[in-house]
Formats: structure tokens, C-alpha cells, sequence
């Protein structure tokens, strides 16, 4: 990959990221750290992809993570919940496209393509919802820790 093709798929990845959160009525400084997490997921997503341009889930799993950890580690630093990162960011690895496709062909009556790109859609959103319920029960695992022996040192 190109150093012009990662900068185009953060530029591409952080625009649409942003104007989610333009239309959403997120505040201005939050709109630039949703952007950011927009374009770190899709940057990732896009070096991940094989040189055959054949797309993997584990390119959807590793993007949607990225943002997932970025978003929690935001929430903490901005104090802000962070889904106000999350949504946004996890905004261009959503497989909308492939999810038309499918529509287009089960309507058409092509359910030989159909069945295949649905199984591909919903692979590919199990693998975004994973990453991000992994970086979730993370973060609360970790914070759960971080009171406990923080609690536990004030005893003493």
C-alpha cells in the first residue's frame, strides 16, 4: 500500500466519521476525536486487506477494535461516554454495500449470490461486535482492578 493510499483512506475514513457527528449534534472538539478514531479504524482496516483485494472479516475484527480501544481510552482522557466515539468511528467499517448487494439480489431472485454476500455481511458484523464487546468488558475489567487495588492501597 501506497503512502498516498493510506493518507486517501484517512482522509476518506475521518471525513465520513466526522459528518456523522456533524448530523448527530456532537460538539465541535468531540467531532475531531471521532474523526480521528473514524480514520485510525479504516486505515487499519484498509492495510489489512491481503494485496489479492479479496476482503477478510479479521480486517473488519482488527479496524473495530482499534476504534473500540481508542474510544475507551478517549472516554477516560475527555470524560465522555464512549459511544460518543465509537458510533463514529466504527461508521466506514459497517458492510452497508454488501448488505445492499445482498438485498438486490435476494429481490431479484438471485439467491445463489445472495446467500454468500448475507453470510459475508453478517460475518462481517459479528466480527465488529466482537471487537467492540472485547474492548468493552476490557475497559471494565481494567478499571474494576484499577478501584480495587486503588481502594485497597488507601487502607493501609
Amino acid at each position: 500500500m501506497r503512502l498516498y493510499d493510506f493518507l486517501v483512506a484517512a482522509l476518506l475514513g475521518g471525513g465520513a466519521a466526522a459528518t456523522l457527528s456533524f448530523c448527530s449534534n456532537i460538539s465541535r472538539y468531540d467531532i475531531v476525536w471521532g474523526a480521528i478514531t473514524g480514520a485510525l479504524g479504516w486505515c487499519i482496516y484498509t492495510v489489512l486487506i491481503p494485496d489479492s483485494g479479496i476482503v477478510g472479516i479479521e480486517s473488519f475484527f482488527w479496524g473495530a477494535l482499534a476504534v473500540a480501544v481508542l474510544s475507551e481510552i478517549l472516554a477516560v482522557i475527555v470524560k465522555n461516554p464512549a459511544t460518543v466515539y465509537l458510533i463514529p468511528g466504527l461508521l466506514p467499517l459497517v458492510p452497508g454495500g454488501t448488505m445492499f448487494q445482498t438485498m438486490r439480489a435476494a429481490v431479484t431472485g438471485n439467491l445463489a449470490q445472495a446467500l454468500p454476500l448475507g453470510l459475508f455481511a453478517l460475518t462481517a458484523a459479528g466480527a465488529i461486535a466482537l471487537a467492540v464487546a472485547l474492548s468493552s468488558s476490557g475497559a471494565r475489567i481494567l478499571g474494576a482492578m484499577i478501584h480495587h487495588f486503588s481502594s485497597r492501597s488507601s487502607k493501609s
